[in-house]
């Protein structure tokens, strides 16, 4: 499985709860290519996907090379996950 960090970086002014959703998310696999999509909590999410409805959550973007995910909530902040 991968290993994920908690290394969290943000942008905008996430919620505390958004925060929260990101640092225990948990990991189980990321794929990149034609169609990145990560394994989130046992829920295939590909780029521009709902990770989490109730917070409105999205993933935003797949970064193989970098070992990074980006999560925006739907106010467009923005929090960048180490995996």
């Amino acid at each position: 499985g991968v290993v994920a960090t908690t290394d969290l970086q943000v942008s905008g002014n996430p919620s505390s709860a958004f925060r929260s959703f990101v640092g225990n998310a948990h990991i189980g696999g990321v794929a990149g290519g034609a169609s990145p999509k990560a394994l989130i909590n046992g829920k295939l999410v590909r780029v521009g996907e709902t990770a989490d409805a109730g917070l409105g959550v999205t993933l935003a973007g797949v970064d193989v090379p970098g070992k990074t995910l980006l999560f925006r909530d739907k106010t467009g902040a923005t929090v960048t996950r180490r995996y």
